[in-house]
């Protein structure tokens, strides 16, 4: 049998019932005589029917299923084990809370079998799963809160930090970009419920450094079921934290004076956020609950470079 010429890779974790909505759209891939398919379902060490929901698609599905369990938790591990695991020439990511139309596979692929590109992201629609509040709705934060990427032109990335870009929902590679620049950095990325963030922009900045191609094709679209949960103030609360936590944790090299071990120009930044919050709520400011996201973000940075200099403590 010929290798494949894409993989799949879709990593998983906790969402059995989500996983096999997302598996019945990936089944209904339009194949070209060019384009042979392999899934590589990865299981990031999950507690509930997930490995079930893997066996039985397997066992029916029209496509090559490989299956890989990954106990390790983190979803760069997860992702680098299916790069590891899989055999195609183009190597394909979404989630396992998407939609995937029928198109999606011949589309994200096309720039990269057409030589236009080495690294492809596509267009991220919404599927709310209840009509979102009306405070959320076209905020200047929901879109990277909720991973929405709506751009309509095409085009081509020379910053992987500027919108458009390519996020982890529909995404592909090249297999050699992998083999040149290396893989996820496992010290980022979703970690359990841990929301750390910021996986895939490192892995394409690196490889736009090393001179290859990235592009945003609009025409590569999938839906990203968005349910209630994940419009409440809470979990944007913690995601806005937990997310500038992480990536302080990996990238601060903060120099000056310190209290704690928390550099004071973190502190003097945390401390500006608090004001302008309690200054937007107390005025009834249309901007508040951006206002307090900007707040848990600050904090999160203060919390990442504290617990960074505690690493380095118990390290040295």
């Amino acid at each position: 049998m010929a290798p494949p010429t894409v993989s799949i890779v879709v990593c998983t974790y906790n969402r059995a019932s989500s996983l096999r909505l997302t598996l019945g759209g990936l089944e209904a891939q339009v194949s070209t005589p060019d384009l042979r398919c392999e899934l590589v379902l990865v299981d990031n060490n999950s507690s509930d029917a997930t490995q079930r929901t893997i066996t039985e698609f397997a066992a029916r599905a029209r496509i090559p299923v490989r299956s890989i369990f990954v106990p390790r938790q983190g979803l760069s591990h997860a992702r680098n084990a299916g790069i590891a695991g899989s055999h195609g020439e183009i190597v394909a990511f979404t989630d396992d809370d998407v939609d995937p139309p029928s198109d999606w596979i011949v589309n994200v692929t096309a720039a990269i079998r057409d030589g236009r590109a080495d690294i492809v992201g596509g267009r991220i629609r919404p599927r709310w799963q209840r009509p979102p509040p009306q405070w959320l709705q076209n905020t200047a934060f929901a879109a990277s809160a909720l991973a929405i990427m709506e751009h309509a032109t095409p085009t081509r990335i020379v910053d992987a930090r500027v919108i458009p870009s390519v996020w982890g929902a529909n995404m592909a590679f090249r297999r050699q970009v992998f083999d040149t620049v290396g893989v996820f950095d496992p010290r980022r990325g979703l970690v359990g419920t841990r929301l750390y963030r910021g996986e895939e922009i490192e892995l394409v900045q690196r490889a736009l450094a090393a001179g290859y191609q990235a592009m945003y094709d609009p025409m590569a679209v999938v839906w990203h079921r968005i349910d209630a949960r994940r419009m409440g103030l809470r979990y944007l609360s913690r995601l806005h934290f937990q997310r500038a936590e992480g990536e302080t944790l990996v990238d601060a090299a903060d120099r000056g004076r310190r209290f704690i071990g928390i550099p004071l120009s973190r502190c003097r930044v945390a401390a500006r956020a608090l004001r302008s919050w309690l200054a937007g709520a107390a005025l009834r400011r249309p901007d508040t609950i951006e206002r307090w996201l900007n707040l848990c973000t600050a904090l999160g940075c203060v919390s990442g470079v504290w617990k960074q200099s505690r690493r380095k403590i118990w390290a040295g």
